[in-house]
């Protein structure tokens, strides 16, 4: 009887370790399939965020690139496509990656990086790299509305690059009110509340509120002599480089904003454009107090649109 039992024991424990050896095969299987699964995790949370991570960061060099190059349209367009290439190089993007396109009318510009993203984890998946590319187009166009313009203004006219205007005359021009008698005006303007304090502060500083074209604007009928020269000295004094209107820093405060205008009757203009000046200098006392601006053209900050063009720009990028 002893022994019929011990046999008994002994064949199952041989069926025990029979079960546990197939087991553990199942186990391995189990535990492989379960090491793909988590290669898989890991590589759609770390592959697939390193796609997104170096595509956000080509869309932003793209954009950048082309606000950069679009500064310098639609003057020279040869140039807007070197500062965009410029740009996207200095940001690890290879010359053979990349793709620039300028406008057939010079008013914009398009830029096309491309970059090779090599996986990590989804390598045990079958997968080695993926491209990412981007493309990102900004527009130039007329200036119509801009913060930080200046009280003088000319009318409406055809303008040539370098040469001098008078922003705000010495001696007057006749405007007639609205009874036909005519009085001086000395091309200023009144933002705001008007003013000696204000003219001079607009000088100084500009206008914090924009500015767009259609805007109707007082006229300043005095000569405002004293704000006037004290205005442009200082403008004048905050530039530390030595800009001439030829070769000038896009920041330095002789860079003035000015309306282009018509006028609607004695008492204000209508803004019908904008353009830029390097401020010269101002001359003359009392009634002969007068301010001499070069026109340049540039780009600016501000809003663009379809307006008359003066050589003011702005840029924008296409969504």
């Amino acid at each position: 009887m002893f022994k019929k039992c011990r046999g008994k024991i002994r064949k199952q424990l041989v069926n025990i370790t029979q079960m546990l050896s197939k087991e553990q095969g199942s186990v391995i299987i189990l535990v492989a399939l379960g090491l793909v699964v988590l290669l898989g995790c890991a590589a759609l949370v770390v592959d697939i965020g390193l796609l997104y991570t170096s595509r956000s960061r080509l869309v932003n060099t793209a954009d950048a690139a082309a606000l950069a190059g679009a500064q310098e349209l639609p003057m020279n367009p040869q140039l807007a496509m070197d500062v965009a290439r410029e740009y996207v190089l200095a940001n690890g993007i290879s010359g053979d990656e990349l793709v620039i396109e300028v406008g057939a009318d010079n008013q914009s510009i398009t830029v096309k990086p491309r970059q090779n993203v090599h996986f990590l984890f989804a390598r045990v998946l079958g997968f080695t790299d993926q491209e990412v590319n981007a493309s990102a187009t900004a527009f130039t166009g007329s200036l119509t509305g801009a913060i930080g313009v200046v009280p003088f203004s000319i009318e409406e006219q055809e303008l040539v690059k370098g040469a001098e205007y008078l922003l705000k005359q010495g001696a007057g021009t006749a405007v007639a009110d609205a009874d036909g008698k005519m009085h001086g005006w000395y091309s200023a303007l009144a933002f705001g509340d008007g003013g000696a304090d204000q003219y001079r502060e607009h000088i100084k500083n500009g206008c914090q509120t924009i500015l767009r074209v259609g805007d109707r604007i007082p006229i300043e009928t005095g000569n405002m002599s004293g704000p006037t020269s004290q205005g442009v000295e200082y403008r004048i004094a905050q530039c530390k480089k030595g800009c001439t209107h030829s070769n000038f820093d896009l920041e330095c405060p002789r860079i003035m904003i000015v309306p282009m205008i018509k006028v609607v009757s004695s008492a204000e203009v209508e803004i019908t454009g904008f353009a830029a000046f390097f401020l010269e200098g101002v001359g003359g006392s009392g009634n002969e107090n007068y301010v001499v601006g070069r026109f340049v053209k540039m780009v600016v900050s501000g809003e663009l649109g379809g307006g008359t063009d003066y050589g003011a720009y702005a840029v924008k990028l296409l969504y």
